[in-house]
């Protein structure tokens, strides 16, 4: 997972809109950007797209030197063994990980990006750039400074394919019609609002 080519190879092969569609079901989004999009300092057109594309993946590969591809393990905490899943990441031995993070419901970048990108136990990349970016972003008060940080922050992130953000993830609070009931961005179901109608 060092090289480059082979990072950008495995986020090509990746259909995430059909995983979006057929796996997650209701109103999950393909996100562009490391974080959630309605974040504060979430820019998507900072973001490299990356879209299903198995023909580049392969010409990548083989690029990289693998012409007839390669074989990786990938190793999750989203079903059980959650800790030995989080043991072997955090050790360093997990060549692709798959996790989510919630941002503790708060709805700006500097609730996410520092987990991931500034040499924490969850940094996989250690990539001193990026980390001053993000830290940078963090550190400023000017709305339009943090923007400008996390938005490079961004494009390093994708550019480099360090984290391909796979979907959103869809919560059902209400199945019927007759509950009036408004979910909100930040993911904290308000009950108290909710009615029959």
């Amino acid at each position: 997972m060092t090289n480059h080519k082979v990072r950008q190879a495995i986020f090509y092969a990746i259909d995430r809109v059909t995983m979006a569609r057929t796996l997650i079901l209701g109103r999950s989004r393909v996100p562009d950007a490391p974080c959630y999009p309605a974040q504060f300092g979430c820019d998507a057109t900072s973001a490299t797209r990356y879209d299903y594309n198995p023909a580049k993946a392969r010409a990548l590969l083989a690029e990289a030197g693998y012409p007839d591809g390669l074989q990786t393990e990938l190793v999750s905490y989203v079903q059980p063994v959650i800790t030995a899943a989080i043991q072997r990441a955090q050790d360093g031995r997990a060549p692709l990980y798959l996790a989510n993070w919630g941002s503790y419901s708060i709805n700006d970048v500097s609730a996410i990006l520092p987990n991931f990108f500034t040499f924490t136990d969850n940094d996989y990349v250690r990539d001193p750039e990026l980390k001053a970016l993000v830290e940078q972003g963090g550190n400023n008060t000017a709305p339009d400074e943090r923007r400008k940080f996390y938005g490079a922050a961004i494009k390093l992130i994708t550019e480099q394919a360090y984290w391909l953000p796979l979907h959103t993830y869809v919560t059902t609070y209400v199945f019927r019609r007759e509950v009036a009931f408004k979910p909100y961005p930040d993911e904290l179901p308000r009950f108290y609002l909710a009615r029959w109608k």
